[in-house]
């Protein structure tokens, strides 16, 4: 009896052992099913005009030519074969990459249209997604902006040449209030494509490129606007001169060497600065302001607050632009004052560093002077033009201007300052 209780035991044991330590199975591979292969511009001949769904068992085959780490897009990318390309939108974000070889089974997805560019709809990555293989990029095909097909070549990677921003010193978006921008490329015959750019983008706080050259981008439509998408900062390549001849700078409508106009609510976009020293902390600081409804986004200073003015002093620094493509550059913009106090001063250099406080580095030239038309206080708020000041005799290859407002204890004017422009 002993034998056989000690016999138990052991089973007893062994079994419990091999409890403890059994090996689980691997967690099943979820296999997408392949079904008829079917090319990218096929599907979309199926498209009737209005949300399709895909009831077939079809999948395409292509590579994906953008991805969603730089900001510019969110929960889409783009795929393209040999025949054509398309948009993916994803039920959730992440898991593509650009140069992704990859496989999608389309059954029971939807294919709908916004602005007549024809895409596909919650594409599920790990459930209906086979990545074959990974850096299998797709040369841009290289066009001209009149050469680009609504139809044939919506949702492809292009890359323009010789083309230019048409407005210089803006930002590709507005990087504060996280909204789109658009800005029109162009090349020098006057074809224009739009330029968007999502306000989360990390370059949309960057001041778009001044000269001309080339850019590489994904090529979408709205209606019948072409529109271009960037899909990385550095394919984005104008670095030569303009159409005009002018080398560009600080950029602005119409071949302007510079141009600031406080549409995006920034003061320091575009590469502008602000420097400011007083007796009570930013009182008198150049700030964004719009007066009463009357004018747009201006700058504005004033050392008034509190029925009190306070001592300040208050730079508003362009950016640093080329004058040496230029016989005839002239400066020009809207101002307006109310109240009593020490005139606005305009100060140009031809040696500054573009980033130093202008009051400790850099040799400044007075040139309130030269303007022609200063606005006085007629108790009301109209900017007025400045007239055309003559900035021949500071070509040189690196100038920059400064708007200085200066307040006192006792007094102080307000001023507002808008539309500064550079051009020849």
């Amino acid at each position: 009896m002993k034998k056989i209780q000690n016999l138990l035991l052991i089973i007893s044991v062994t079994l419990l052992y091999f409890s403890c330590n059994k090996k689980y199975d691997d967690p099943p591979v979820n296999q997408v099913p392949t079904g008829n292969i079917i090319s990218i511009s096929d599907l979309k001949d199926m498209f009737t005009g209005s949300a399709t769904l895909i009831d077939s068992n079809y999948s395409i085959f292509g590579n994906i030519t953008s991805e969603e780490t730089n900001g510019n897009f969110y929960k889409e990318v783009f795929m393209q074969d040999l025949s054509g390309a398309i948009k993916l939108k994803l039920k959730s974000s992440g898991g593509l990459y650009i140069g992704d070889s990859i496989r999608i089974n389309i059954q029971n997805v939807s294919m709908s249209e916004y602005g007549d560019l024809i895409q596909l709809e919650n594409i599920d990555v790990d459930q209906q997604v086979v990545k074959i293989a990974t850096e299998k990029f797709i040369e841009p095909y290289e066009a001209t902006i009149n050469q680009l097909s609504l139809s044939e070549d919506q949702s492809r990677l292009v890359k323009l040449n010789d083309v230019e921003f048409t407005e210089l010193g803006m930002t590709y978006a507005d990087a504060i209030n996280l909204s789109t921008g658009s800005r029109i490329l162009s090349d020098c015959n006057g074809n224009t494509v739009s330029v968007r750019t999502s306000g989360y983008a990390n370059f949309a706080s960057d001041t778009v490129a001044s000269g001309k050259g080339s850019i590489t981008g994904i090529f979408t439509i709205y209606n019948s606007e072409k529109q271009f998408v960037i899909r990385d900062i550095n394919e984005v390549q104008l670095d030569s001169s303009r159409c005009n001849g002018s080398s560009g700078g600080g950029g602005g409508s119409g071949g302007d060497i510079l141009y600031k106009d406080f549409e995006d609510g920034s003061m320091t976009s575009g590469g502008w600065k602000n420097f400011w020293s007083g007796t009570n902390p930013n009182i008198g600081e150049w700030e964004i302001y719009t007066t009463f409804g009357v004018n747009g986004p201006v700058a504005k200073a004033s050392n008034y607050s509190n029925s009190s003015n306070y001592a300040c002093e208050s730079w508003m620094v362009s950016p640093l632009f080329d004058l040496t493509a230029t016989s005839a550059p002239y400066l020009v913009f809207d101002n307006v004052t109310r109240y009593s106090g020490n005139a606005l001063e305009l100060y140009i250099s031809y040696d500054y560093d573009g980033s130093s406080n202008p009051s400790q580095q850099g040799t400044w030239i007075d040139i309130t002077g030269y303007v022609p038309n200063w606005d006085t206080d007629d108790f009301e708020w109209d900017l007025v033009s400045s007239g055309n000041t003559d900035l021949t005799p500071f070509i040189a290859p690196s100038v920059a201007i400064a708007f200085k407002y200066i307040g006192t204890n006792s007094n102080g004017a307000t001023w507002e300052v808008d539309n500064i422009i550079i051009r020849e």
